[in-house]
């Protein structure tokens, strides 16, 4: 995804199309709901998602759109060719960040 993205941001930059890639991670989506309620422990389950996040919860689908707005828009006007993370720092390490709560 990040090479095609930077491959094709070199090639569109010529028509003044900017390029960007939104790479979310753990957002709160009926997805979500639907397969944490299916789960064995709901709550755990639950839990143990939102401590992956160094912020301590998911993402939400607003905060997802409000990014896809801001890469749309006029202030963004001089960003071409960027992956940006939506994780809450996940990839800054696996595996849980915050205690869970038993």
């Amino acid at each position: 995804m990040s090479a095609f993205t930077k491959a094709l941001a070199i090639d569109e930059a010529k028509h003044g199309v900017r390029v960007n890639a939104i790479l979310p991670g753990n957002i709160f989506t009926h997805m979500r709901v639907t397969s944490v309620d299916a789960s064995p422990r709901p709550q755990g389950s639950a839990q143990l998602a939102g401590s992956t996040q160094h912020l301590g919860r998911s993402g939400t689908i607003e905060e997802a759109g409000q990014t896809a707005l801001f890469l749309a828009s006029d202030q963004s006007s001089f960003i071409t060719g960027i992956d940006l993370i939506l994780s809450g720092g996940a990839e800054l390490g696996y595996g849980p960040k915050i205690p869970i709560k038993e």
